[in-house]
């Protein structure tokens, strides 16, 4: 059996708020909510709306994920019921004496999916990057020790 480790927690980390960010979120007028599913354009239908200045700035297209996808984000982001037997919280409560931390990661995170260079992203905010990054591996390195205290296998 695989451990836990670092490396594993920050791409399960990634993983789920990528599914959360995909799967939820209001799309299209209010009054349908999240039955209003976005769709894709043609070049050619751009190429009309910029010339019209209707062209959107953002694209959002509705990914769709499986059903265990959508379980692994919630083992991550809300907790579940261990399958050796008991239940376990959200990743995010094994590093709540850790604030700093935590938000590093999760910072982090968001980064990540966006694309966005962590050592740019502080510098832009006056941060420091060893720091940040320290902070960051420390949750991950946190929640990855209490993952295998539980005996919460791998996926």
């Amino acid at each position: 059996m695989t451990e836990w480790n670092q490396r594993l927690v920050k791409a399960e980390m990634v993983r789920a708020f990528e599914v959360l960010l995909d799967t939820t979120g209001a799309v299209g007028p209010d009054w349908f909510k999240n039955n209003w599913p976005e769709y894709r354009v043609t070049f050619a239908d751009e190429v009309g709306q910029f010339e019209q200045g209707t062209q959107r700035t953002e694209t959002r297209v509705r990914v769709q994920r499986t059903a265990k996808d959508i379980t692994r984000m919630e083992r991550v982001l809300i907790g579940g019921r261990n399958p050796a037997g008991g239940s376990f919280p959200n990743w995010g409560s094994y590093v709540l004496h850790l604030p700093a931390a935590r938000r590093a990661l999760v910072t982090w995170c968001f980064w990540e999916i966006r694309g966005r260079h962590t050592e740019v992203e502080c510098e832009r905010r006056g941060w420091a990057y060893s720091t940040f990054r320290a902070r960051r591996d420390n949750a991950a390195q946190t929640i990855a020790r209490r993952l295998n205290q539980q005996g919460i296998a791998t996926w």
